[in-house]
């Protein structure tokens, strides 16, 4: 458990310096960056706690699947909402790759189709082949015909359930990989206890 304690300290000295930095930078900006700073600044949302850290995680990660720009700061607006980690949903939600999105938003889009079709909800009547194909040419022109608000509502239901069994996923590895670290150092600081406590041995009489 040194390792993690040491990784905590780097941690709480690395951040130290980016709020300062960036404290620093923003007091030259204008009123309305103080005011936006004042919160995202808070100790709370930069704090090493379990729940912070596995919140954070947990937004971060369904901001990174999400087809929208910039991700890093929807993660960072959910973490001002539920209280998280905000350094760790901005490296979170960094972990997609680039041209991530021409991949997600089919196999989104293919998530919504197969839940409406095994609750027997009408679908769009799109193909994986008409979906590639919009996405490579970013245009709506492969579906033409087709009602756009259903492949739309499709896509949009897939992004959900994808975003959150991802965070839920996530939040819930960070907080059983959290309670298992306090478990083994728990049982190593017992037996430690334990050698310490325990009498030494003394030699048969003679």
């Amino acid at each position: 458990m040194r390792l993690c304690r040491g990784m905590e300290h780097r941690y709480r000295q690395l951040m130290r310096k980016v709020r300062l930095y960036l404290l620093t930078e923003v007091r030259k900006k204008s009123w309305t960056s103080r005011f936006l700073s004042a919160k995202i600044f808070d100790p709370v949302y930069w704090s090493w706690t379990r729940e912070s850290v596995a919140v954070g995680a947990g937004w971060g990660a369904a901001a990174a699947i999400a087809p929208l720009p910039m991700q890093s700061l929807w993660g960072v607006f959910a973490c001002l909402w539920r209280k998280g980690n905000i350094p760790v949903a901005i490296l979170m939600a960094w972990l997609s790759p680039p041209g991530f999105t021409f991949f997600a938003i089919p196999a989104q889009w293919w998530l919504g189709w197969f839940l409406f079709s095994r609750l027997g909800l009408p679908t769009s009547g799109a193909t994986w082949h008409m979906l590639k194909t919009g996405v490579e040419q970013w245009s709506w022109a492969p579906f033409n015909g087709l009602g756009i608000g259903m492949v739309s509502l499709e896509f949009l239901t897939g992004w959900a359930v994808s975003s959150v069994v991802l965070g839920g996923l996530c939040y819930g590895l960070v907080q059983l990989g959290w309670w298992l670290g306090l478990l083994i150092k728990g049982r190593r600081k017992h037996g430690e206890d334990g050698k310490k406590a325990r009498p030494p041995h003394e030699g048969r009489p003679k």
